[in-house]
């Protein structure tokens, strides 16, 4: 493990002395020496306790011999107040007393005068390496507790073994998860965890792919302490030690099980669609083959009825059999209209670029054929690009394109445009006409199947169009709606995904 220490401030250190020609040699001496030192001086033992309480520094070299309070209780009430500030003693003096009242201070170096720098400078190299040391342990521990609180608090299981698979770890939320306690399972192999419906290619796969040094991913199915079974994903690493040997595997486990009964249901509720699509193409076949032989057997009979008693046949027949007539070809194009909005569900999307300013001025040329004496403003944004399938959009194209054409053909002068705007952050087509409009309360139900608004009752259709246009655009994964207001037009914006 590597631990990296962050810049730290300079090692600070006090020097304490009061004749005034030693104290700046000395300072002198340790600056030029000591360039990341900070150095701090005192000129007695009152005064230099009041700097070490002021800038604590982490070294003290201190004269014995001070006016007033002495070298020594000034050193004794600074190991009072910081027990791990190192001590130099200073002194003219070689008493034993002196020597005595020092180791019991517990001051780390003593030196007498007149001061052999050399020795000085070997015991302050001495002092800067055991405090570099204590930084470095202090920065270390700190970082061991660190990964400590994030291995126990981990919201994923732990395990650490070693190189046979005997668990040495397990963090609090494998016991929460499994319901086996740490002292249950430290000293044995994971293998009392085994669903027994794990094939055993699986663990050889495991066990060679870590002991090549790698890792390994996958899934595994264990049993809990109350015999129920769950689903893990478990990543498998090796630990090196600085070396590069391998000494211990990490085991990181996540309990999936929800997950995994969450995609059985998910496969569950596929099959059913599937079979769901299975009766509705069924039910497509009947309708378009079942219900349209009838309505063949009625249209043909009444054109039959006409052409066989063309003069025995009064008005009001004729009259009658022209509605039946009619109301069997509504019905079929009934028929054809529901056949193809079922389609879309089910149709697979072709996605491309598609120019829609060529695409709309296609759909509105159509649209013009069919009433070639209407007065119609059109205004086209080029270059509208969009990713969809082209055979789709063209359905929607005609859909709110023959909307608009429909709903303004009461206007001397129907009003229609088509561009491109961004509202929230997405291009966004818009197809806006000065036709009827509608009031913005029934806007709920203008996308739903066979729902016609108030006032629509005199324009032909059968309330499916704009249906097939949601249909259409949720199938792209995008969003439609609309604004609108009675009498002043409708404006429909559609936004792919």
């Amino acid at each position: 493990m590597t631990v990296t220490v962050s810049a730290s401030p300079n090692i600070s250190l006090m020097f304490v002395e009061d004749e005034a020609d030693a104290r700046e040699i000395t300072r002198d001496l340790l600056s030029r020496n000591y360039r990341d030192l900070n150095i701090h001086v005192a000129m007695d033992g009152m005064a230099g306790l009041a700097l070490f309480n002021a800038v604590q520094p982490e070294i003290v070299v201190t004269d014995i011999t001070l006016p007033g309070m002495n070298g020594l209780a000034m050193a004794r009430e600074i190991r009072r107040l910081n027990p791990e500030t190192l001590l130099i003693a200073l002194t003219a003096h070689s008493d034993t007393d002196y020597l005595l009242d020092a180791i019991e201070i517990g001051i780390t170096h003593y030196i007498l005068k007149p001061i052999v720098y050399r020795k000085l400078f070997a015991a302050l190299d001495g002092c800067i390496r055991d405090i570099r040391m204590r930084r470095q342990f202090r920065a270390q521990d700190g970082y061991i507790r660190k990964l400590s609180s994030a291995v126990e608090g981990s919201p994923c299981s732990i395990m650490i073994t070693d190189l046979h698979g005997v668990i040495e770890y397990v963090n609090p939320k494998f016991s929460s998860v499994s319901g086996f306690a740490a002292v249950e399972v430290v000293g044995r192999t994971p293998s009392f965890m085994k669903s027994g419906l794990t094939p055993a290619e699986c663990y050889d796969k495991l066990w060679a792919t870590v002991r090549s040094g790698k890792e390994w991913h996958g899934e595994l199915l264990n049993r809990k302490h109350d015999g129920s079974l769950f689903w893990e994903r478990v990543s498998i690493s090796p630990i090196f030690d600085a070396s590069g040997s391998a000494t211990h595997f990490i085991a990181i486990k996540e309990d999936i099980t929800d997950e995994k009964h969450a995609a059985q249901q998910i496969e569950q509720l596929n099959l059913q669609l599937a079979a769901t699509a299975t009766d509705l193409e069924a039910f497509n076949y009947t309708v378009s083959h079942d219900l349209r032989i009838p309505l063949t057997l009625v249209t043909g009979y009444c054109q039959l009825i006409q052409e066989l008693q063309p003069i025995n046949l009064s008005g009001k027949c004729r009259e009658y059999l022209g509605e039946i007539r009619s109301a069997a070809q509504r019905m079929n194009q009934l028929i054809s209209t529901l056949l193809d909005f079922s389609r879309l569900s089910r149709r697979e999307l072709q996605r491309q670029s598609i120019d829609m300013s060529e695409l709309v001025r296609l759909v509105l040329t159509e649209l013009g054929r069919t009433a070639p004496e209407r007065q119609v403003e059109v205004i086209v944004q080029e270059g509208i690009l969009v990713e969809g399938d082209p055979a789709l959009m063209r359905v929607l194209l005609e859909n709110l394109l023959g909307n608009s054409w429909k709903y303004t053909s009461m206007k001397e002068t129907g009003k229609i445009e088509f561009g491109e705007v961004t509202m929230n952050g997405r291009s966004t087509c818009r197809i806006k006409d000065n036709g009827i409009g509608f009031d913005m309360a029934d806007a709920e139900q203008l996308f739903a199947p066979f729902q016609r608004l108030p006032g629509s009752g005199g324009y032909a259709g059968a309330g499916i169009g704009l249906a097939t246009v949601r249909r259409i655009v949720q199938r792209h994964g995008g969003t439609v709606w609309a604004e609108a207001a009675p009498g002043a037009g409708a404006t429909f914006y559609f936004a792919l995904a």
